[in-house]
């Protein structure tokens, strides 16, 4: 049995794991390569690194404003930088490894029009300064490009750390317990897109989340809604039907 063939980066199970790869804009690759570039001669047909590149800008041009302040030095635009972090996570590099990948890669900086490579410490901080309102609202623009109706939709949770201090150091300063932030996923199980998200600082329960994300994900009629053990409680059985 022949399976299509994806560029993605994994898959999940039995499920096909999509990517901006999979997404079609209304215009074609040629107008856009036109209107961004000074260069309309730009060739990236066949390097799917750079037509990733080229989908993630789109989206990021289309949900984000060029400066996040006004007294900002204007070196590199957020849909810019926004690009060069979503191909840092898509190939799974570090900071440093992504821009000095950058700087071998012509192609990719006269399509982004970068006359130098940021620092890898401008990355770092645009991550931490990117809002969580333009993670939606970039999410939202993808999802409008799919009709998701029925299927499956799974729920899950996910703590990160944002303490590192060791467990002997923890108990000399009384505190053995480390906060965190909990993050709550909503995905389609056949496409793995998000549909719902939630972020909230401290520990919390799975189920503080359950029930928003049960009622904002009714709009799709799931035939069925996946989860694990934490969401076993007859409230959020009697949400779902």
């Amino acid at each position: 049995m022949f399976t299509k063939k994806t560029f993605s980066p994994y898959h999940i199970l039995f499920s096909r794991q999509l990517n901006l790869l999979d997404f079609e804009c209304e215009k074609p690759l040629e107008n856009c390569l036109n209107r961004q570039s000074k260069n309309g001669n730009i060739e990236l047909s066949g390097n799917h690194m750079l037509l990733y590149a080229e989908k993630v800008y789109n989206y990021a041009k289309a949900c984000l404003n060029d400066y996040s302040n006004y007294f900002s030095n204007h070196l590199y635009t957020q849909p810019k930088l926004f690009t060069i972090l979503a191909l840092k996570m898509y190939s799974k590099m570090t900071y440093r490894e992504i821009i000095e990948w950058m700087q071998l890669s012509d192609k990719l900086l006269k399509f982004l029009r970068l006359k130098t490579v940021p620092h890898y410490t401008t990355i770092q901080k645009f991550f931490k300064r990117i809002s969580e309102t333009s993670f939606k609202e970039l999410n939202k623009k993808i999802l409008s490009k799919f009709t998701l109706t029925g299927g499956n939709i799974a729920l899950d949770g996910s703590g990160f750390t944002n303490d590192y201090a060791d467990k002997y150091f923890a108990k000399i300063r009384r505190k053995e317990r480390k906060s965190y932030v909990k993050n709550h996923i909503a995905i389609n199980v056949d496409t793995q897109l998000i549909l719902d998200d939630q972020v909230q600082r401290g520990p919390r329960h799975d189920t503080h989340f359950a029930k928003q994300s049960i009622r904002n994900i009714k709009i799709y009629k799931p035939h069925y809604i996946i989860a694990d053990k934490a969401y076993d409680t007859e409230p959020i059985r009697k949400c779902i039907k």
